[in-house]
């Protein structure tokens, strides 16, 4: 048995490694039962990891941070890399997590487990506490981001930062300090899942050299992302990666049957239009034959950044992530954004923002631009809709527009415009062929007027309202006698019109009133192509685009950190105004399919209150 000093000399005198730290780890590394591949690490099942490590055994190299889904071995990978550089590029060290509980529970199911059947490293370890390690060439320090005294102090060779996501604020500015004192030779190992755009870890990635998981076409062999949505800009139309499609038995009423619509799921080449089966075969062919490729080539060459997903892990089925998608899809449309804050984050790796708020520069409203001009005949319509709404100043002024629909939820802009006068509205309604049914005028001002207006044109009074939804009661389809209340978020109510001069009773009409909140929502997820195929002409009038803005969504968060939303109108947002009434028309009159109404009920909802679809 050696000495310890015999043990310390034979340390010294070993030659270096000059594998790359992948290929040390096949020979030392056996990953722990908490990994869905346990047993003797393997970097065929992990490939899009090798890079990473290449990058970080790259003395050059000061800073990588990785932005990337959970589960997709990225703490593994920094686990490698440290167990590698205690061996063989040795330097005080210090892992950051976001707490000490945190830190704790790593070190004892993680590091001490991989540690222990790594020999090289174990081998070097001379003492140990319950967070700091001394090993016979360099310390190890592990931390939570929330003392700030253990995060200030002695300096370090190397940071691994892991989940900063989860760090108070200011701690991660407070520990990168640590690096000062060794300069150039410092490196800082930025690793996690995202959070919100422009946070820490998004702007870590945005400034490196943004390296992006890309393959090969089996069938074209043209070059792309792996992602679960795709957009093309040399193509006008929309090309899904992860596509599915309404298959008998899907989806029966609200339930849905994923084992059926699984067998509807493939991955589609941007360009050929390849379809790829969600396969473990077909997977493995993906990550194994990928590389990551620079979309910022121009950042330092110090600064090295990854990014990836969870459809790369060929061991997550693209079933599991569409499964997710839907139902975060669902809550969201109930008004709980969490479970689609958490997919956006966890599971597609991408930095969250409020999509449905997002106006300023109108992007993705020239994603909704496609090949047709104002007027111009489609043989897909089905039917088509106008309304109208009445400016509050500057004398009288109508806005209009005219939207038609087509099958599954396809739609154009037909036409809109202002005019001056009722009579020069009715006009236009005539000028497009829109049948008197399916005309309609926002009441909320000038009322009576309107009134007046519907019940000698027959058009319909529609009305914005500040509700979530409405408790509405309707026949049972399954038992005609029995009644039963449905939460809609549209309702069919009566109004009274009335004589301008001698103020007597002309007559009823009905009024259909709408939730303001819901309706936005709803005409930000078509706007957005969250669903449906919401179109606009190719060059479509400036003033729309900027009409269709004028309503943004806020972030609220409350003492206790929850997030909600709420729209509030910064500019005129008559078109907007008029694309939701149509939005609404065509739920009611079953043109296209409604969303579902928010969860939150009342104090005095019966406890047989249904979601209904109309």
């Amino acid at each position: 048995m050696l000495s310890p000093i015999e043990r310390a000399a034979k340390a010294a005198w070993k030659p270096q490694d000059i594998r790359e730290p992948w290929q040390w780890a096949e020979d030392h590394i056996e990953v722990d039962n908490t990994s869905p591949l346990p047993g003797k690490w393997r970097s065929a099942n992990s490939p899009w990891v090798k890079e990473f490590m290449e990058v970080a055994a790259n003395k050059m190299v000061s800073m990588i941070a990785v932005k990337c889904s959970a589960q997709s071995s990225k703490t593994i990978s920094l686990l490698i890399l440290l167990l590698w550089l205690i061996v063989e590029d040795p330097g005080p060290s210090m892992y950051v997590l976001a707490n000490k509980d945190d830190a704790e529970d790593f070190v004892r199911d993680r590091f001490s487990p991989v540690l222990e059947k790594c020999k090289p490293a174990n081998d070097l370890k001379l003492r140990e506490t319950k967070l700091n390690f001394t090993f016979r060439t360099m310390p190890l320090y592990f931390v939570g981001a929330g003392s700030p005294a253990k995060l200030q102090g002695k300096p370090m060779k190397r940071l691994f930062l892991d989940e900063v996501r989860n760090y108070p604020t200011g701690a991660l500015a407070t520990v990168m300090k640590r690096v000062r004192a060794f300069g150039q030779l410092a490196q800082i190992f930025l690793i996690s899942t995202p959070d919100k755009k422009d946070d820490a870890v998004d702007r870590a990635f945005l400034d490196g050299d943004q390296r992006t998981f890309h393959f090969p076409c089996p069938q074209c062999e043209a070059w792309q992302q792996l992602k679960f949505d795709q957009l093309k800009a040399e193509h006008p139309e929309t090309h899904e990666c992860i596509k599915w499609e309404d298959v008998p038995g899907a989806k029966v009423g609200e339930v849905w049957s994923f084992d059926t619509l699984a067998k509807a799921i493939r991955f589609q080449c941007y360009k050929c239009g390849h379809l790829i089966s969600d396969t473990p075969a077909e997977r493995k062919k993906i990550c194994r034959s990928g590389k990551f490729i620079r979309m910022n080539p121009n950042a330092p060459a110090h600064h090295v950044s990854f990014t990836w997903n969870a459809l790369l892990p060929w061991w997550v089925s693209w079933r599991s992530v569409v499964e997710e998608f839907i139902k975060a899809i669902e809550d969201a449309r109930r008004g709980d954004t969490t479970a689609l804050k958490t997919f956006i984050n966890e599971t597609l790796g991408e930095s969250w923002e409020d999509k449905l708020g997002v106006i300023e520069d109108y992007g993705f409203l020239e994603l909704r631009k496609t090949d047709y001009e104002y007027g111009e005949i489609w043989s897909e319509a089905k039917r088509k809709f106008m309304a109208a709404d009445k400016q509050q100043r500057g004398g009288e002024n109508y806005w209009y527009l005219i939207r038609e629909f087509g099958s599954s939820g396809k739609s154009r802009l037909v036409a809109h415009g202002n005019v001056k006068t009722l009579a020069e509205l009715e006009e236009k309604r005539k000028e497009y062929g829109v049948a008197t049914q399916d005309a309609m005028i926002d009441s909320g001002y000038m009322a009576q007027e309107v009134y007046r207006f519907c019940i000698s044109a027959g058009w319909k009074c529609f009305k914005g309202d500040h509700v979530q939804f409405y408790l509405v009661p309707i026949k049972n389809p399954k038992n005609p006698a029995q009644t039963i209340i449905v939460r809609q978020i549209w309702r069919k109510t009566t109004a009274i019109a009335y004589n301008e001069t001698t103020r007597g009773r002309i007559g009823a009409l009905p009024l259909f009133t709408f939730s303001n909140e819901a309706s936005n929502n709803y005409l930000a997820e078509y706007m957005t192509g969250l669903v449906g195929e919401w179109t606009l002409p190719s060059q479509v009038e400036r003033e729309y685009m900027k009409q269709i803005g004028g309503d943004v969504r806020k972030e609220h968060v409350d003492s206790k950190g929850a997030i909600s939303y709420s729209w509030h109108t910064v500019g005129e947002n008559h078109y907007r105004d008029c694309e939701r009434m149509i939005l609404i028309a065509a739920i009611a009159t079953l043109t296209i399919n409604a969303p579902v109404a928010p969860v939150k009920k009342p104090k005095t909802e019966s406890p047989d209150v249904t979601d209904v679809s109309r």
